[in-house]
């Protein structure tokens, strides 16, 4: 950092500081740190792998102690928040756990909670037919169970908030998933154990792996997260030891200071930046320290899964979300009592996305300083004197300012290659040429991509700050929905234009400025066919960018996927309402899901309408409100079913008739 401001302020000295060079001096304090931050980590990670007996202070070092430590007797609950999720994806993974962690009579004390956000009718009458599947062909309704809430106030923290309150004095711990997590068998035992044996951990962090990528763009971020990740998970340990950083999920959670230290303030009503908190990960790692309670990442220890979005779209939009809530935290940098590496983790949170203006800044900044620089030093000098001077003094000193950025920026990459073509890791990824191919093509896409996350970061920071809220909508996982081509050139016509405009100005104006801006505008306008083709199934034939998890698989990954692939989309799509409410054996366990809260006489008396009215015209020509009432509460239910059955079928809607056509009246129960 201390060399880099010494360049610059030797680059300034030519022209005297002027108001552009205190700006750009401004930005510069908030760049620098976090590129040394990023450079300096990775050096600690790449070092503690080179040592012989490794990380020393790792928690998992205890494996002797814990191997054979019981855990039949310790409550534990394993949660999983979902909403608007893809049911067969969601309960797959619930059964290939239960079917590993119960189903062996071990550990009987391990309880599964699928807690549903979920608003759409027909998404939580799929959830509830998954779940009575589920339970029916693993014979259980006492260790698996699920709820929807309908209030889903708070989103996912206010779901986990909500299972707290319920049940939390039932369990110990809880192992929270995300609905596209996996977790298998031996990590979420050694997680227990870990607990146990060390009664000051409040949250135990594992390393996600990425996995299930099915198109290119997802095989790229599982690539570069398998890659680079060891030697960052490991230099984030070094200097974070007990302050590590929580993600939210695949995480085990000491329950009772849980709910005693981190229930999540209300911020104050500042627009976007106040209200709810959007991310509530940080904060919760925040306050668990605060409280006196270690947060601990076993970064080395394996079987911790997770699914990334299927394209850079779903990606930006995912971010955008993350943008606001990391913002907010800005008011956490001035908590009482919060300890200085949390503080550090919530700011350098908050750096991730508000770099992308600041970087913009720079650039702007750079570009205009350095011609009114060049216009200065050719009106003061011979023209002989002026080229002498900016070929071997000046634009030398610029160019060692680039290269110091552009080393710091880069560094962590090449740590990474090394780290996995130093030691065995380079077999996960193929050997010696897979990986070293992969790491140069992955790098030439980070390259190009980087200007678009520049560009879009930097609205979403302007976007929050000038008061747009955003609000966690249901997340695209589904790898088989690719975005048009039309969609994708309308989302990225802007930036082409940008792109082409910024490489004709700086060939117009300057053969150097072309060429030290070219990673920036080609980045631009590629960024429509770059988008587009990686949302593309991947390449399977030529095993690019291939990582442990697709060559070497746990058997619960194979099951899963074994799982996956059998089953098809549930036999009741497009048939949600005529189960809920019609067919006599289903009617019944969505009527028995429902509350027990007992509506008003009078209240039901406004519905008899409504009710006829879905019946005999259908559930498209309901107000979506009127069928969500009708479909959570047991009396209205049960009119419904009464309508239909008391009725004359020439009078149902086609809906309903269309249906039944396909049933024999002998298959019912």
């Amino acid at each position: 950092m201390i060399w880099a401001l010494m360049l610059f302020f030797q680059i300034s000295s030519f022209r005297g500081f002027e108001i552009t060079e205190y700006y750009q001096f401004l930005t510069l304090l908030f760049l620098l740190p976090t590129l040394s931050y990023g450079a300096t980590t990775a050096l600690f990670g790449f070092v503690q792998n080179r040592k012989k007996n490794g990380d020393k202070t790792l928690i998992s070092n205890t494996t002797n102690q814990y191997s054979h430590y019981p855990i039949e007797n310790v409550s534990t609950a394993v949660v999983m928040p979902i909403y608007e999720e893809d049911t067969n994806s969601t309960f797959s993974r619930i059964q290939i756990m239960y079917e590993n962690l119960v189903e062996n009579g071990k550990n009987q004390n391990i309880d599964f909670y699928i807690l549903s956000d979920t608003r759409t009718p027909e998404h939580w009458i799929k959830e509830e037919f998954a779940y009575t599947q589920l339970c029916e062909t693993l014979k259980n309704y006492k260790n698996i169970h699920y709820r929807r809430r309908k209030n889903n106030l708070n989103g996912k923290s206010g779901n986990i908030a909500d299972f707290c309150r319920r049940w939390g004095k039932q369990y110990e711990y809880m192992i929270i998933l995300d609905a596209d997590s996996f977790m298998t068998r031996n990590l979420a035992e050694d997680l227990i154990k870990l607990m146990e044996l060390h009664p000051n951990i409040g949250i135990l962090q594992t390393a996600n792996q990425l996995f299930r990528s099915k198109t290119v763009y997802q095989s790229l971020t599982q690539f570069n997260a398998a890659l680079f990740g060891s030697i960052f998970h490991s230099g984030a340990h070094y200097w974070q030891q007990n302050s590590s950083g929580y993600w939210g999920h695949n995480a085990i959670v000491r329950i009772k200071p849980f709910m005693e230290h981190c229930a999540l303030p209300q911020l104050p009503d500042y627009g976007a930046l106040g209200g709810k908190i959007l991310s509530h990960d940080t904060v919760e790692a925040a306050l668990m320290r605060k409280a006196g309670y270690d947060v601990v990442c076993a970064y080395n220890l394996t079987g911790s899964f997770e699914e990334n979005p299927p394209n850079l779209i779903d990606s930006l939009k995912r971010d955008q979300r993350w943008c606001q809530g990391n913002l907010q935290h800005f008011w956490f940098l001035f908590g009482k009592k919060i300890p200085f590496t949390n503080r550090i983790q919530i700011f350098l949170g908050i750096l991730a996305y508000l770099n992308a203006p600041i970087w913009a800044s720079y650039i702007g900044l750079s570009i205009w300083n350095y011609a009114q620089d060049s216009k200065f030093l050719n009106y003061s000098m011979l023209p002989e004197e002026f080229d002498y001077f900016k070929k071997e003094i000046y634009d030398p000193l610029y160019f060692k300012l680039l290269i110091l950025s552009i080393s710091l920026l880069f560094l962590p990459r090449l740590l990474g290659y090394l780290d996995a073509i130093l030691s065995k890791r380079k077999n996960k990824f193929g050997g010696f040429w897979n990986v070293s191919f992969g790491f140069t093509l992955e790098t030439l896409v980070s390259i190009i991509t980087a200007p678009i996350h520049l560009v879009y970061f930097s609205v979403f920071v302007l976007s929050t700050v000038f008061n747009k809220k955003i609000f966690w909508e249901p997340q695209n996982r589904d790898a088989n929905s690719q975005y048009s081509f039309s969609y994708t050139t309308s989302s990225f016509f802007g930036i082409t234009l940008l792109g082409i405009a910024s490489a004709y100005i700086s060939f117009e104006y300057s053969e150097i400025l072309f060429y030290s801006t070219m990673p920036i505008w080609i980045g631009w306008i590629l960024s429509i066919p770059l988008v587009y083709f990686t949302g593309f199934p991947k390449f399977r034939k030529f095993h690019l960018f291939q990582t442990n998890v697709d060559t070497n698989p746990a058997s619960e990954i194979k099951a899963l996927n074994s799982l996956l692939d059998k089953q098809n989309d549930s036999k009741i799509t497009g048939k949600e309402f005529f189960y809920a409410l019609i067919h006599p054996y289903y009617y019944k366990l969505h009527k028995q899901m429902q509350g027990d809260k007992k509506s008003s006489p009078k209240q039901n008396l406004n519905y008899e309408s409504e009710i006829k009215n879905l019946i005999h015209n259908g559930p498209n020509n309901v107000h979506s409100k009127v069928l969500s009432k009708i479909l959570t509460d047991k009396s209205l239910i049960e009119a419904a079913h009464l309508e239909f059955w008391q009725s004359n079928p020439t009078t149902w809607a086609p809906y309903f008739q269309n249906i039944w056509k396909e049933f024999n009246p002998s298959y019912f129960p």
